[in-house]
């Protein structure tokens, strides 16, 4: 699987009378996760479905790799909170279902892939599983290995750890991390948390509320460096106590 440029620029939109994007312009390079930080309702939702190729814009563009987006494509992978597992199959048939439909795969390279996705997000065993005899954290590895089983140049995730708990949450920023590192793909995040985009984003954008613009970009310094004990160093703190500031002073 290779990476691609993902490219915005100038999206507006609106909902009737209500201005949502006012004018957005963000570049995510190849394999970088580009966290975009914004409070509730300001609009991340809208722009990652235009990326998605779900939702038009009113104005100004998206591309990939210097392509035009028109419409919902395997290349860009999207999840979201709720996750988008087919509740009436199995782990394994949900994972193999993107590589059957799309034709990229048959047979028994679809099995062998499929279990080696399984192995590599720590579903081994539960591939005969349906999603609602798993955990949270299980359900939302196995929304993004289903995903990534489309091997797609970029990834975008709209608030997917939002409906877990603290702690489930610091669990899943590891993995994502680690599977990121092993799975190099160009990463759109959109949170409102800043402790996860500080955590699982290379670069920050900061959002402002509507109609939202990308009013400030941070790059994040932490790199390989990043553990489940960053949270409490000195340079994270000072970090996040800065973004905190901006995002509080608009």
């Amino acid at each position: 699987m290779g990476t691609a440029a993902l490219r915005a620029s100038g999206v507006r939109k609106s909902f009737g009378t209500v201005h949502v994007l006012g004018g957005i312009d963000v570049t995510v390079v190849p394999g970088e996760t580009y966290a975009l930080l914004g409070p509730s309702g300001c609009g991340k939702s809208t722009l990652l479905r235009i990326m998605a190729g779900f939702a038009e814009a009113d104005a100004g563009t998206v591309e990939i790799d210097g392509k035009p987006v028109s419409g919902p494509s395997p290349q860009r992978g999207m999840v979201a909170q709720a996750g988008g597992l087919f509740p009436w199959l199995s782990l394994r048939d949900n994972l193999a279902f993107g590589p059957r439909e799309t034709g990229r795969l048959s047979g028994s390279a679809i099995d062998a892939e499929v279990t080696e996705l399984m192995v590599r997000t720590g579903l081994d065993g539960f591939g005969d599983a349906l999603p609602r005899t798993l955990s949270g954290g299980m359900r939302q590895r196995a929304a993004i290995a289903q995903v990534l089983a489309n091997r797609p140049p970029v990834l975008l995730l709209d608030e997917p750890f939002g409906a877990l708990d603290a702690q489930t949450r610091l669990r899943m920023h590891e993995w994502l991390r680690e599977l990121l590192a092993e799975q190099p793909t160009t990463t759109m995040l959109v949170t409102h948390d800043v402790d996860e985009a500080l955590l699982l984003g290379d670069r920050l954008g900061l959002m402002s509320a509507r109609p939202a613009k990308v009013v400030e970009e941070t790059v994040i310094p932490f790199g390989a460096d990043r553990g489940r004990h960053t949270l409490a160093d000195p340079e994270f703190v000072a970090l996040k106590s800065r973004v905190l500031e901006r995002v509080l002073t608009g």
